[in-house]
C-alpha cells in the first residue's frame, strides 16, 4: 500500500556530512538531526515541527560529493507485506543523481539530503531501497 508524504527540506548542502538513512520517531532525535544538519547555517533556521503522536520523519543523506550535480531523492514510501505473514515493513524507495561526464556542475562540496515526513504506521522494520 503506498503511503502519502510531505517533503520537510531538500538540497544539497547539509551540515550531516555522512551518508546515512534514518527514521525518527521522537522530538528528541529530530532536533538533534536538525541541529546537526543546519550546523553550517547562520542564522540557524528553527525547528519544523512534527507531531510525533501522528508522524515520522524519514531522512536520507548522500554524503559528501565532491561537485555539485548530485541529489537524493524519496521516490516512493509503501507498506508490504512479508513472506511470513508477519507484521508488514515499511519500504522507502530512493533514488541517487550523480552528473553525467558532459554535465557543468559547480566545483564545490555537496551534500544531498531529503527528509520527509510519513504517517505513523506499525511495521515490523523500515526498509530504505535504491531504485
Amino acid at each position: 500500500m503506498n503511503i502519502d508524504f510531505t517533503t520537510i527540506a531538500q538540497g544539497t548542502n547539509s551540515g550531516y556530512q555522512s551518508a546515512s538513512q534514518t527514521v525518527i520517531d521522537n522530538q528528541e532525535q529530530w532536533i538533534n538531526l536538525w541541529q546537526q544538519h543546519t550546523s553550517d547555517t547562520e542564522p540557524s533556521p528553527p525547528v519544523p515541527q512534527v507531531d510525533f503522536m501522528s508522524y515520522n520523519v524519514a531522512a536520507i543523506f548522500a554524503g559528501e560529493k565532491s561537485t555539485g550535480g548530485y541529489s537524493v531523492e524519496i521516490l516512493a514510501v509503501e507498506t508490504r507485506n512479508s513472506k511470513t505473514g508477519d507484521q508488514p515493513s515499511l519500504v522507502i524507495t530512493v533514488q541517487y543523481h550523480q552528473p553525467q561526464p558532459e554535465d557543468y556542475v559547480t566545483e564545490a562540496m555537496t551534500y544531498p539530503y531529503q527528509m520527509i515526513k510519513i504517517p505513523q504506521i506499525d511495521v515490523k522494520k523500515v526498509v530504505f531501497e535504491q531504485a
